[in-house]
């Protein structure tokens, strides 16, 4: 049995790709959150980190996002 690390995706070190297990924060973050596309099981992979800022891949989509927002993605880590 394998156990995976359950992390926020701001905790993630570049090249990681985790699954989403849960949106926090209030209303308006996690609807903006979801409309851009995040949402509960989608992949992401973490392709940069510079300062405060994350560059991710969603589904196929890249976002630039700060650590603040990150931290309300809550993730397991899968490689």
């Amino acid at each position: 049995m394998t156990h995976r690390l359950h992390t926020t995706l701001d905790q993630c070190h570049s090249g990681q790709t985790s699954q989403i297990t849960a949106l926090k924060g209030n209303l308006e973050t996690k609807m903006r959150l979801v409309n851009l596309g995040f949402h509960t099981h989608s992949l992401v992979k973490l392709i940069l980190v510079r300062g405060q800022n994350l560059v991710i891949c969603v589904d196929g989509s890249r976002f630039a996002i700060d650590k603040t927002i990150a931290s309300n993605i809550q993730v397991e880590v899968l490689s």
